[in-house]
């Protein structure tokens, strides 16, 4: 009998044959096991180690005392990974099914044929349903074609061959042993194979096992007819491996954690309104107040490309934006780290990181070698696994090319002008290639995901784009759940989260990802450093300097290349950041929080610089194409802030008081200006209706503290510059008009003096 013959015959079976119980059950134990040995310090701080991919195949293995193997399919959806270090995954609705049927009964195969794969009716799920994951599976992937390639491969090893190839299996895992496999034959030990390396990873076991035989031919055969799988195991090895860990802050060495650890998915919506959070401390109508998404409209992550189009076909182009810090570059790792570890899209063939950073470096590299490259050649550049795929360009081959970052390209993608082109063996420019790539001329069947700032993807033209996201940031709920799960240590996680919560203000910024993070480093290691930190609130202002110092030195390393260990602010620099705080004051004298580009011409500033490059702004969505451009901070504290920057900043570089514009500061009397500059402010603050410069005001004292003063030593002004004086008389100032004040304006005061007290914050 024939190999396929034999195959068919095992398939097949007998309909009133019982089987024991699936050999996968022990696996799922031993797993259990495994999780429960990982330690609380482990969970907090990863170790790289070297991932190997065991993929659950979604078929149940019934083994008999002979060597014939009975398949049942029972589903290939929705999967979740054990960690990574472990490397091993496992199907979640799987273990859940198999713990019901232990308790039950043993599985009866009553069909003389395997049932046909769990296919969905509808390729496609409703919005915000994260428990589903429909998608067809291309039939290469499918466990029996694997089986019977590596059965028709390995036919061919008789005797002593086949016992060296057993020889070699023990060598790879360890739960292989010569006893075990003494009595196998092929099947029987493909059966195994595919058991405990599961199919992906047993398949490609199989071919380096070949070829370490000299058995090149074989091989070569098996990989031919399984060069998808192969092509997507290698491609999964290597987005697990750039994408396992992430470098938080300053990338150094040894720093990293594993990214699951930390990870907690922010809100993502279908509409979008901007992302900007209209919630503030003291002012219960901020002016201009920004639209919010529905909760209805939230998405999952995984279910980006579950979306329709508004014309209800299946969308090809997914457009992702949010407010600076929210989180986009991280949110697309952990979309391709649960492909590669097989928790969803397993629909999705392969999945192709094409980060704007990359294609901004090459494109800066073919200038100076003036040299063009097709979109064959782009593919192989960064993903060596491409170099066999003579399919791409099928209609079943489903691709997704993920290209994170557009505000970072420099290129112009001139959508007009770019003349088509469709041969994916064209060499043109990388700018014309982009083009044709988001155009669909190239690969019309690949799916794209493109994300970046809202000012930045305004120069895609909609008709290429099927359906916009938006991230939201972090719910009050998920703000707790992010700082809880970072420590191990859950007491010192609960007096992080009290201390934040204590001040409101940086509590409601916390729905951005990033100020997140801040606050958990920054209290951190006040608590581990200091007994008697975290009695007070939190001081604002010191949160805000250092907010402002990292956007702006994230700026520096993204759109102008310096290297973050070493960076120097400029002149520029210092011009932009008095510039951008005289436009926020301007505002905040109006009552306003938008702005529109006649604001910034006005004060010479560019959109690119403010809404794209700065990390403090960013531009709302238009409901036409035809109206204006409209901008803002990305929260109005942020316009606060600035505007007591530009204030403080001004008198400390050129002894100049912009409240009042007829005086100039006599240099034998800096002390009393300083307290003329706080009496302006404070009759400012004291004639203007509550809640309008309350922030202003506290910014304004916290800035002139001595340690604030001190960080931006060396950017802003030189490091030798003299320190403040005048002081006393600002605390004076405030202590004398408090007592005056009203009774609301009070507590404001008390908070301007605690901003002004030097002590450790």
């Amino acid at each position: 009998m024939d190999s396929d013959s034999e195959v068919e015959g095992i398939l097949q079976g007998s309909r009133n044959q019982e089987r024991p119980p699936s050999s996968y059950g022990s696996m799922k134990s031993d797993e259990e096991e495994e999780d429960e040995n990982i330690t609380e310090a482990q969970r907090s701080f990863g170790k790289s180690e070297l991932h190997t991919i065991t993929t659950y195949t979604g078929v149940q293995l019934n083994r008999n005392v002979s060597p014939e193997t009975v398949f049942t399919e029972i589903t290939h959806q929705q999967s979740v990974s054990k960690h990574p270090q472990e490397g091993t995954f496992v199907t979640e609705r799987c273990a859940e099914e198999e713990e019901k049927r232990d308790e039950s009964s043993p599985i009866q195969v009553d069909s003389p044929e395997p049932p046909p794969s769990v296919e969905p009716e509808d390729e496609t799920q409703e919005e915000g349903d994260d428990e589903q994951q429909p998608g067809k599976l291309h039939p290469e992937f499918d466990l029996p074609y694997i089986f019977k390639s590596m059965q028709s491969c390995l036919t061919s090893l008789v005797g002593p061959e086949l016992h060296l190839f057993k020889r070699y299996l023990c060598g790879r895992h360890p739960s292989f042993t010569m006893t075990d496999l003494e009595e196998s034959d092929t099947l029987d030990i493909v059966d195994k194979m595919l058991e405990r390396f599961g199919k992906l990873q047993g398949l490609r076991v199989a071919i380096r096992m070949l070829e370490s035989m000299k058995k090149p031919e074989q091989a070569q055969e098996l990989e031919k007819k399984c060069k998808r799988a192969v092509i997507q195991y290698e491609l999964k090895c290597d987005l697990i491996r750039r994408h396992n860990c992430i470098f938080e802050g300053v990338p150094r060495a040894g720093q990293h954690i594993y990214l699951k650890y930390v990870y907690v998915e922010p809100q993502i919506s279908t509409q979008g309104h901007g992302g900007v959070n209209p919630l503030h401390k003291v002012r219960s109508d901020p002016p201009n107040p920004p639209q919010v998404a529905s909760p209805d409209s939230m998405i999952g992550g995984n279910n980006i490309f579950r979306l329709r189009s508004m014309n209800g076909s299946p969308v090809r182009c997914v457009l992702t934006t949010g407010v600076p810090g929210i989180g986009n570059s991280v949110a697309v790792q952990k979309f391709m780290l649960d492909w590669a570890e097989d928790r969803a899209n397993f629909d999705i063939q392969f999945v192709f990181p094409f980060p704007f950073r990359e294609m901004q470096s090459l494109r800066e590299r073919n200038i100076v070698e003036k040299k063009d490259i097709s979109m064959l050649e782009l593919l192989q550049t960064y993903h060596n696994e491409t170099r066999s795929m003579d399919f791409l360009e099928q209609p079943d081959c489903k691709v997704l090319f993920v290209m994170d970052g557009i505000d970072i390209y420099q290129g112009n993608l001139d959508f007009k002008n770019t003349p088509v082109v469709t041969d994916i063996e064209a060499v043109i420019p990388l700018d014309s290639l982009l083009v044709n790539l988001i155009r669909g001329s190239l690969l019309p069947h690949a799916l794209l995901w493109l994300t970046g700032r809202r000012a930045a993807t305004n120069q895609i033209p909609p008709e290429y784009i099927h359906r916009v996201t938006e991230i939201q940031g972090y719910s009050d709920e998920q703000k707790d759940d992010y700082l809880t799960m970072r420590y191990s240590d859950k007491s010192l996680a609960a007096k992080i989260i009290r201390h934040t919560k204590s001040s409101p203000t940086i509590y409601t910024l916390c729905h951005i990802p990033f100020c997140c993070w801040m606050v958990a480093m920054v209290y951190e290691r006040g608590f581990r450093n200091h007994d008697d930190y975290g009695n007070e609130p939190p001081k604002i202002t010191s949160f805000f300097i250092h907010y402002m110092i990292i956007q702006n030195n994230r700026k520096l390393e993204k759109y102008h290349g310096q290297n973050p260990n070493s960076q120097k602010w400029t002149e520029m620099d210092k011009v932009f950041m008095l510039t951008l705080g005289r436009l926020a004051l301007k505002l905040l004298d109006n009552n306003r929080s938008v702005f529109y580009e006649e604001d910034l011409n006005e004060h010479s500033l560019l959109v690119r610089e403010v809404a794209w490059c700065s990390g403090l702004c960013t531009e709302l969505p238009r409901t036409n194409a035809k109206d204006k451009r409209v901008f803002c901070f990305t929260h109005l504290s942020f316009l606060e802030f600035m505007a007591a920057h530009y204030v403080w900043l001004t008198f400390r570089l050129e002894e100049r008081n912009v409240l009042d514009q007829s005086y100039r500061v006599s240099k034998l009397f800096k002390e009393h200006s300083l307290v003329d500059m706080y009496r302006k402010a404070v009759d400012r603050y004291l004639s203007a209706p509550v809640g309008q410069y309350d922030l202003f005001l506290r910014f304004l004292c916290g800035l002139s503290m001595t340690l604030n003063d001190g960080l931006l030593r060396g950017m802003l002004f030189p490091h030798n510059a003299p320190p403040l004086k005048g002081l006393e008389d600002v605390a004076r100032l405030l202590t004398k008009r408090k007592v005056s004040a009203g009774k609301e304006r009070q507590h404001n005061l008390s908070e301007c003096l605690r901003e002004l007290e030097t002590s450790e914050d």
